[in-house]
Protein backbone atom coordinates (compact mmCIF):
# COMPACT_ATOMS: atom_id res chain seq x y z
CA UNK A 1 0.00 0.00 0.00
CA UNK A 2 1.14 3.27 -0.36
CA UNK A 3 1.88 5.70 2.34
CA UNK A 4 1.91 9.67 2.25
CA UNK A 5 5.37 11.17 3.77
CA UNK A 6 5.51 14.50 5.76
CA UNK A 7 6.93 15.47 2.77
CA UNK A 8 3.98 14.35 0.77
CA UNK A 9 6.03 11.44 -1.06
CA UNK A 10 5.08 8.30 -1.12
CA UNK A 11 6.60 5.25 0.53
CA UNK A 12 5.17 1.31 -0.36
CA UNK A 13 4.64 -0.33 2.35
CA UNK A 14 3.34 -3.81 3.44
CA UNK A 15 0.46 -3.28 6.13
CA UNK A 16 0.87 -5.38 9.08
CA UNK A 17 -2.19 -4.98 11.15
CA UNK A 18 -5.50 -4.24 9.20
CA UNK A 19 -8.99 -2.54 10.26
CA UNK A 20 -11.71 -4.86 10.71
CA UNK A 21 -13.99 -2.36 8.67
CA UNK A 22 -15.87 -3.68 5.84
CA UNK A 23 -15.70 -2.42 2.90
CA UNK A 24 -15.43 -4.78 0.63
CA UNK A 25 -12.99 -5.19 -2.89
CA UNK A 26 -13.05 -7.81 -5.40
CA UNK A 27 -9.40 -8.60 -6.54
CA UNK A 28 -8.64 -8.68 -10.11
CA UNK A 29 -8.27 -12.77 -9.46
CA UNK A 30 -12.05 -12.56 -8.37
CA UNK A 31 -11.29 -13.12 -4.78
CA UNK A 32 -13.11 -11.12 -2.38
CA UNK A 33 -11.54 -9.24 1.03
CA UNK A 34 -13.27 -7.21 3.20
CA UNK A 35 -10.99 -3.93 2.82
CA UNK A 36 -8.30 -2.56 0.97
CA UNK A 37 -5.83 -2.97 3.70
CA UNK A 38 -6.11 -7.19 3.72
CA UNK A 39 -6.00 -7.31 0.13
CA UNK A 40 -2.52 -5.48 0.36
CA UNK A 41 -1.48 -7.93 3.48
CA UNK A 42 -2.51 -11.20 1.45
CA UNK A 43 -0.41 -9.67 -1.44
CA UNK A 44 2.68 -8.32 0.46
CA UNK A 45 2.03 -11.76 2.29
CA UNK A 46 2.45 -14.43 -0.80
CA UNK A 47 4.67 -11.63 -2.38
CA UNK A 48 2.51 -10.72 -5.39
CA UNK A 49 1.66 -8.14 -7.53
CA UNK A 50 -2.88 -8.05 -6.63
CA UNK A 51 -4.90 -5.32 -8.51
CA UNK A 52 -8.30 -4.42 -7.52
CA UNK A 53 -10.75 -5.27 -9.83
CA UNK A 54 -13.57 -3.48 -8.03
CA UNK A 55 -14.16 -1.54 -4.82
CA UNK A 56 -17.15 -3.52 -4.31
CA UNK A 57 -18.33 -7.48 -3.42
CA UNK A 58 -17.44 -9.82 -6.20
CA UNK A 59 -20.16 -9.86 -8.42
CA UNK A 60 -20.13 -13.51 -10.14
CA UNK A 61 -22.54 -13.08 -12.49
CA UNK A 62 -20.57 -10.21 -14.70
CA UNK A 63 -17.26 -12.59 -15.43
CA UNK A 64 -17.22 -15.21 -17.75
CA UNK A 65 -14.79 -17.29 -15.49
CA UNK A 66 -14.53 -18.60 -12.01
CA UNK A 67 -12.39 -16.70 -9.01
CA UNK A 68 -8.78 -18.02 -8.91
CA UNK A 69 -8.88 -21.02 -5.92
CA UNK A 70 -6.08 -19.64 -3.17
CA UNK A 71 -4.52 -22.82 -3.74
CA UNK A 72 -4.05 -22.26 -7.13
CA UNK A 73 -3.05 -18.55 -6.54
CA UNK A 74 -1.03 -19.54 -3.94
CA UNK A 75 1.45 -21.34 -6.77
CA UNK A 76 0.65 -20.16 -9.80
CA UNK A 77 4.06 -17.57 -10.93
CA UNK A 78 5.97 -21.08 -9.70
CA UNK A 79 3.65 -23.19 -12.15
CA UNK A 80 3.80 -20.24 -14.89
CA UNK A 81 7.26 -20.10 -14.34
CA UNK A 82 7.91 -23.56 -14.83
CA UNK A 83 5.77 -23.81 -18.31
CA UNK A 84 7.85 -21.18 -19.30
CA UNK A 85 10.46 -22.71 -19.25
CA UNK A 86 9.81 -26.08 -20.05
CA UNK A 87 8.52 -23.71 -23.55
CA UNK A 88 11.67 -22.03 -23.62
CA UNK A 89 13.61 -25.76 -23.48
CA UNK A 90 11.98 -27.04 -26.45
CA UNK A 91 12.11 -24.18 -28.77
CA UNK A 92 15.65 -24.43 -28.37
CA UNK A 93 17.56 -27.34 -28.59
CA UNK A 94 20.78 -25.95 -27.29
CA UNK A 95 19.27 -24.38 -23.96
CA UNK A 96 20.80 -26.46 -21.13
CA UNK A 97 17.76 -27.35 -18.83
CA UNK A 98 19.66 -27.99 -15.88
CA UNK A 99 17.79 -28.74 -12.70
CA UNK A 100 13.82 -28.53 -13.64
CA UNK A 101 13.16 -27.81 -10.24
CA UNK A 102 12.56 -23.63 -10.82
CA UNK A 103 13.07 -22.90 -6.88
CA UNK A 104 16.66 -23.72 -7.36
CA UNK A 105 16.84 -21.06 -10.47
CA UNK A 106 19.02 -18.62 -9.83
CA UNK A 107 17.70 -14.82 -10.22
CA UNK A 108 19.40 -14.74 -13.92
CA UNK A 109 17.70 -17.65 -15.19
CA UNK A 110 14.56 -16.60 -14.02
CA UNK A 111 15.18 -13.32 -15.46
CA UNK A 112 16.24 -15.27 -18.59
CA UNK A 113 12.95 -17.10 -18.76
CA UNK A 114 10.81 -14.23 -18.29
CA UNK A 115 12.39 -12.12 -20.03
CA UNK A 116 12.38 -14.94 -23.31
CA UNK A 117 9.00 -15.16 -22.61
CA UNK A 118 8.33 -11.02 -23.09
CA UNK A 119 10.57 -11.16 -26.44
CA UNK A 120 8.51 -14.29 -28.13
CA UNK A 121 5.01 -12.70 -27.42
CA UNK A 122 6.08 -9.11 -28.39
CA UNK A 123 5.55 -10.05 -32.29
CA UNK A 124 5.26 -6.01 -33.15
CA UNK A 125 8.80 -5.33 -30.96
CA UNK A 126 7.16 -2.88 -29.76
CA UNK A 127 8.30 -3.02 -26.05
CA UNK A 128 4.47 -4.16 -24.83
CA UNK A 129 2.38 -6.86 -24.89
CA UNK A 130 -0.29 -5.29 -26.36
CA UNK A 131 -3.94 -6.42 -25.53
CA UNK A 132 -4.10 -8.61 -28.64
CA UNK A 133 -0.65 -10.38 -27.66
CA UNK A 134 -2.11 -10.51 -24.29
CA UNK A 135 -5.27 -12.46 -25.26
CA UNK A 136 -3.31 -14.94 -27.02
CA UNK A 137 -0.67 -15.60 -23.87
CA UNK A 138 -4.09 -16.90 -22.09
CA UNK A 139 -3.67 -20.64 -21.24
CA UNK A 140 -7.49 -22.19 -20.94
CA UNK A 141 -8.85 -23.60 -17.69
CA UNK A 142 -6.27 -21.81 -16.05
CA UNK A 143 -8.23 -19.45 -13.46
CA UNK A 144 -5.32 -17.22 -12.16
CA UNK A 145 -3.88 -16.19 -15.71
CA UNK A 146 -6.17 -13.27 -16.55
CA UNK A 147 -5.76 -11.80 -12.49
CA UNK A 148 -2.15 -12.25 -13.24
CA UNK A 149 -2.01 -10.14 -16.29
CA UNK A 150 -4.50 -7.69 -14.88
CA UNK A 151 -2.19 -7.38 -11.82
CA UNK A 152 1.04 -6.76 -14.11
CA UNK A 153 -0.94 -3.64 -16.15
CA UNK A 154 -0.24 -1.86 -12.85
CA UNK A 155 0.27 1.75 -14.53
CA UNK A 156 -3.37 0.97 -16.27
CA UNK A 157 -2.03 1.89 -19.30
CA UNK A 158 -3.14 -0.34 -22.27
CA UNK A 159 -0.87 -3.38 -22.48
CA UNK A 160 1.66 -4.36 -20.18
CA UNK A 161 5.57 -3.12 -20.75
CA UNK A 162 8.87 -4.87 -20.76
CA UNK A 163 9.56 -2.80 -17.32
CA UNK A 164 6.14 -4.06 -15.49
CA UNK A 165 6.04 -7.66 -17.16
CA UNK A 166 9.72 -8.33 -15.23
CA UNK A 167 8.22 -7.15 -12.04
CA UNK A 168 5.23 -9.35 -12.11
CA UNK A 169 6.65 -12.21 -11.11
CA UNK A 170 8.16 -12.60 -7.38
CA UNK A 171 11.90 -13.69 -6.82
CA UNK A 172 10.87 -16.16 -4.76
CA UNK A 173 7.02 -17.16 -3.44
CA UNK A 174 7.00 -18.33 0.58
CA UNK A 175 5.26 -21.74 1.04
CA UNK A 176 1.62 -20.74 2.22
CA UNK A 177 -1.23 -23.00 3.58
CA UNK A 178 -4.62 -22.47 2.49
CA UNK A 179 -5.65 -21.55 6.16
CA UNK A 180 -2.79 -19.13 6.76
CA UNK A 181 -4.76 -17.03 4.90
CA UNK A 182 -6.91 -14.25 6.16
CA UNK A 183 -9.46 -12.05 3.58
Amino acid sequence: MCKVNSDLSTTCVCPVVCPDDYSPVCSVYLREFNNTCKLHKFACRVGILMGIERKEQCDFKDYEREPCPVSSLLQFHDRYLEYLRVAKDQSDPSYDPGFWDISRLTYEERKDIIEWEFNIQDKNSNDILDPDEIEAMLIPFEDCMIGFMKSCDYDHNPGISRVEWNTCFPPIVPELHEEEVEV
